[in-house]
């Protein structure tokens, strides 16, 4: 790649959407101040941020105290109901965190030192040194000079780091580790503890020696970089005797992208002006650029400015660019611009072990169908190792979402930024049920992964019939009982052609929305555009919104000797307590489907068909007793629960709990039962890594 494409200074990057990072990571300063005035022999709590390249780690650290500043009383002062004296005690904390000094200190640098080379505490004391007298631009003492001056006693380090950054012993200092996971590498360097087994553990010797600094007046620490991170904090808990608390640095969302734009500036062009300004014009928005931006990077803040990096390139180096949605894309796809964004995680994007390899579908599941995990799960490698799902989320070169609900549980979803996926695909080879998944990642709108709702049921049934259309279109149970229940199914070309994907689609509403704030829709009436437009043969879609006015998986198959074809809907009703499906609410699934498909499509169009599959995991009593717990179609003519007529070239068919239980897994089915026991509404739910696992088991034995 040439070097001009490795600058990474194109524009003054201004950090925004940070505030719950900045809450967190002050409220966690307050309490080692409150616990240190209380208590000498106290634990001390520390901010953490193990993450990956490009979360914001380096970024947020050096801009925090400018951060807090900005957001003033807000930074520690919430809506939670406190004393008025506490409220005061919180102020002045405050006063004094903005008169702070950061020291900041890469630990990349982390080296043996003289005169105890085996000696990390001696390394990290000098280090400090070394960092407090490059950042003021003061000439060093060697490391034999200053270990008589220093030793290894805080109370001799401290004053001397204070005396170099020109700060009083009342004065905050920040001190703010970057790249801890240096450390990794580092086990021949030290000398360090050993466990009765033999075993070291780098990490809790360092927190060790921060702990000890703790214990003096007025000093703080912050610690990021890419590690163990889970791992590393039970460990320090338990045997450092330090908290650590992790700091989310979430995936930016639109609004933050926009504003990033606004304010950053791009010294680069005549008169500095901002990145919005350079990029966009009077027929593409900042608001559109955004949400490019953000499909093709998933708000990953890293990935966002090198790809914005990238587009002030092109913009300074062509007279004449202009930029649009095409153009965004046709940059953005070419291998130059990808390998220059993904430059930093190619190495591992590109030699995944046979072991990560094997986890990959199970990620690629998480993210796809937005199910959340709780922070210590463990996922099972081997018989005798374990490893955290929260770490494993890393190690993969993916990246983290923290979720907080209403009753203020806090779990985490799995991004997969779409820059990563054609790397990803080169490592999977042959494996057809990942490179599905893939795909379809690939073609979910990325407002899907910020806006909508865990999908699991109603993804697993869309991609088990697009496996079984692919790849067993003769020997499909399923396809076998709709073929006894309809002729007109018996006369559909079942079998897909070529591999393709599962699509998302506009959602259906009463009116069409276009406002900025919600996407377009399909209006009610807008099904004969929806047909003939929008429906493609051999493809499944999947309308965007859980709550769209249609069913949530929609197709569209060819007549294998006639011209006749076929619309299918199918209505995914995950009822996992003791409430099944009742009639009025089958009825309700034919009426939003049945009739206006009738009513404007097959009046004009006598060739079609149209079919509605009511798949539910639990049939209310009367439903079942009333089909003889069997699977039943209902035909032109028949009437439905007394209330709805089956229109014309119309069919209803009920799928009974156990051909539903075949369709899906047993087992499966028992796990989401468990996880969803107390709710038919499992959207913030955590289904189990367990659950995650058989998914991809079964689906695997369907390609």
């Amino acid at each position: 790649m040439s070097s001009v494409f490795q600058r990474e200074d194109m524009y003054d990057t201004v950090v925004v959407g940070r505030e719950q990072d900045v809450v967190l990571t002050t409220g966690q300063l307050y309490g080692l101040q409150v616990r240190r005035e209380l208590d000498r022999s106290f634990k001390p709590v520390m901010p953490f941020a193990p993450h990956l390249f490009g979360s914001g780690k380096t970024r947020f650290v050096k801009s925090y105290l400018e951060l807090v500043r900005s957001m003033g009383e807000r930074a520690l002062i919430g809506p939670e109901n406190i004393s008025d004296c506490e409220k005061d005690r919180r102020r002045s904390f405050l006063d004094k965190l903005h008169e702070a000094v950061l020291l900041y200190v890469d630990l990349t640098e982390l080296k043996p030192t003289d005169p105890k080379e085996k000696s990390l505490e001696w390394a990290v004391y000098y280090l400090l040194y070394r960092f407090a007298c490059k950042q003021k631009g003061l000439s060093l003492m060697s490391p034999q000079d200053a270990y008589q001056k220093i030793s290894l006693l805080p109370e001799f380090l401290l004053p001397e780091l204070r005396k170099i950054l020109g700060i009083s012993s009342d004065q905050f200092l920040l001190v703010a580790f970057d790249e801890v996971g240096t450390l990794d590498e580092s086990y021949g360097d030290f000398d360090f503890e050993r466990t009765q087994d033999g075993k070291v553990f780098p990490y809790n010797d360092f927190f060790g020696i921060i702990r000890g600094l703790c214990k003096e007046d007025n000093v703080f620490f912050i610690v990021v970089g890419k590690s163990e991170g889970l791992n590393i904090r039970n460990y320090a808990i338990s045997v450092s005797r330090v908290e650590l608390t992790f700091i989310p640095l979430s995936p930016l969302e639109k609004h933050s992208i926009i504003e990033h734009l606004e304010k950053s500036s791009s010294f680069m062009f005549t008169g500095s002006p901002k990145v919005s300004q350079i990029l966009c014009h009077q027929h593409f928005s900042t608001n559109e650029l955004a949400e490019l931006l953000l499909e093709l990077t998933g708000g990953v803040p890293g990935l966002l400015v090198k790809a914005i990096n990238y587009l002030l390139h092109c913009k300074l180096s062509q007279d004449h660019f202009l930029l649009s949605k095409e153009s965004f894309w046709m940059i953005m796809n070419d291998s130059i611009a990808t390998n220059y964004c993904v430059d930093p995680l190619l190495p591992r994007l590109i030699s995944l072990s046979k072991t990560r390899h094997r986890l990959l579908k199970m990620l690629t599941l998480l993210a796809l169908y937005h199910i959340r995990f709780e922070l210590g799960e463990l996922v099972h490698l081997s018989s005798t190792f374990d490893v955290f799902l929260f770490d494993l989320v890393t190690d993969m070169c993916f990246y983290r979402r923290l979720i907080v609900d209403e009753n203020h549980q806090e779990r985490y979803e799995v991004l997969i930024p779409k820059l990563l996926i054609r790397y990803i695909e080169q490592s999977v080879n042959n494996d057809r049920l990942e490179w599905l998944l893939l795909q379809t990642l690939k073609s979910q709108p990325v407002e899907f992964f910020y806006e909508s709702k865990c999908r699991v049921f109603e993804g697993l049934v869309a991609t088990v019939f697009y496996l079984h259309f692919c790849y067993h279109p003769t020997d499909s149970l399923m396809f076998s009982i709709l073929g006894q229940l309809s002729s007109i199914w018996n006369e559909m070309n079942v079998k897909f052609s070529s591999e393709s994907t599962a699509y998302y689609m506009k959602s259906i509403h009463y009116t069409t929305s276009t406002s900025e704030v919600e996407r377009d829709t399909f209006d009610i009436n807008d099904w004969k555009k929806i047909v003939e437009e929008m429906l493609e043969f051999e493809k499944i879609y999947i309308p965007f919104e859980p709550t769209s006015r249609s069913p949530d998986i929609l197709f569209k198959l060819h007549g294998r000797t006639s011209e006749q074809n076929l619309i299918v809907g199918i209505a995914c009703k995950g009822r996992w307590s003791f409430n099944g499906i009742r009639w009025n609410e089958i009825v309700d699934e034919a009426c939003k489907f049945l009739k206006p498909v009738h009513d404007q499509v097959l009046t004009v169009h006598p060739t079609l068909h149209c079919m509605l599959i009511i798949m539910s995991t639990k049939l209310s009593t009367s439903v079942a007793t009333d089909l003889n717990h069997s699977s039943h179609c209902y035909s032109c003519g028949d009437r439905v629960a007394g209330d709805f007529w089956i229109p014309r070239n119309c069919e209803l068919i009920i799928l009974s709990e156990s051909d539903v239980e075949n369709f899906i897994g047993k087992d499966i089915l028992s796990s989401l039962r468990s996880a969803f026991k107390s709710t038919d509404n499992p959207h913030s739910r955590s289904i189990g890594i367990s659950t995650v696992q058989e998914m991809v088991l079964s689906l695997s034995k369907n390609i």
